[in-house]
């Protein structure tokens, strides 16, 4: 097809500031800018001293502006940690993030921007809506959130919750809810709690996509050789039990899922991870027309690279877009493909 177009450039690699860019996150506006964010580590640890920036981009993602920064680690809380946006129905951008995982003092906090993300308010503390009194280490998503049809703002979160007993930094063993606001980000509440099981082992990064029925499909990293997933009518409640996902082999890593409204004429839901069981590498999009109860389309973006991986569309100039680490966000690096290019 002769609009059937994959591009793939690096995006960041180490500097003089960072040795790794972690979590890598993007979302394209209602005004089609295209927003790439990351944590800017100064070591690999997941409790380095890093920042959060993010950059724009006014051209389909062929140029990108100096980095905008979001949040700075301190002597004090060191660590500021997986940024999550999104947009809601009146085009405000919102900001969803943590500091040291919200333990320690660290919390859990909240910025928006009403200009299409060129300045941003001044943070605001949003602990308390994530039940501190429940979890040591808490974290949102990573990726991007949504914001459903009838304009909920929606994140899935992972969280050890205290009564597990383990040292307060652990990330295991975790549960997942989703984090959510009815009022336009005014106040958050968690939904309720979904637990691991037999199968689906410590549950954590995830990310949420609505369905065309209105219903809401979580896709989800386990500590096994595969995604999971659960679905939910309303977001926030009356889960599924979760379960693996055959057709989604995935090395505990993270991956990325969205709506596409007009694949082909149909609406679809796009998945990409690292589709492999073993190593961070493989980097492959997928295409389901029912709902993610099965994959049919699959196309390899990378197939010797690879990482935590999120995804992000802009249906009216036609561009699909992959943010992807290489070697632990050693290098980052971005596709952006056409609609033709998934289904030739």
């Amino acid at each position: 097809m002769a609009n059937a177009e994959l591009r793939i450039r690096r995006i960041w690699t180490a500097d003089d500031g960072y040795t790794y860019h972690r979590i890598p996150g993007v979302i394209v506006t209602s005004r089609g800018t295209v927003i790439i964010y990351n944590e800017a580590r100064r070591d690999a640890s997941d409790w380095a001293m890093m920042d959060i920036f993010m950059q724009r981009s006014t051209d389909g993602g062929e140029t990108f502006g100096p980095p905008i920064y979001l949040a700075r680690g301190d002597e004090a809380c060191p660590t500021v940690n997986n940024p999550v946006m999104m947009e809601d129905k009146n085009g405000r951008l919102h900001l969803l993030y943590c500091r040291d995982y919200t333990v320690g003092g660290g919390g859990a906090w909240h910025r928006v921007s009403d200009d299409d993300a060129v300045s941003w308010s001044e943070p605001r503390d949003i602990t308390a809506a994530t039940r501190p009194e429940l979890h040591n280490a808490f974290a949102f998503g990573p990726g991007h959130g949504i914001c459903t049809a009838d304009g909920m703002l929606l994140v899935p979160i992972w969280m050890v919750l205290k009564e597990a007993s383990v040292e307060e930094r652990k990330h295991v063993p975790s549960v997942l809810h989703t984090f959510f606001s009815r009022d336009g980000g005014e106040s958050w509440q968690l939904g309720e709690r979904i637990e691991a099981t037999e199968a689906v082992v410590s549950p954590n990064e995830t990310v949420a996509a609505e369905r065309e029925d209105g219903s809401i499909l979580l896709t989800i990293r386990s500590m096994t050789t595969h995604r999971a997933k659960a679905a939910s009518l309303t977001g926030t409640g009356g889960w599924s039990v979760p379960e693996l996902d055959a057709a989604l082999p995935d090395p505990k890593c993270f991956g990325s899922m969205i709506r596409y409204r007009g694949l082909g004429g149909r609406y679809a839901l796009l998945h990409v991870n690292c589709a492999c069981e073993t190593a961070r590498r493989n980097v492959v999009l997928r295409a389901s027309f029912d709902g993610g109860e099965s994959w049919p389309i699959a196309r390899t973006i990378d197939a010797e690279r690879g990482g935590y991986c999120d995804l992000a569309a802009d249906e009216r100039a036609g561009n699909i877009y992959v943010l992807y680490e290489e070697k632990a966000g050693a290098d980052v690096y971005l596709a952006r493909l056409t609609p033709d290019w998934l289904v030739r």
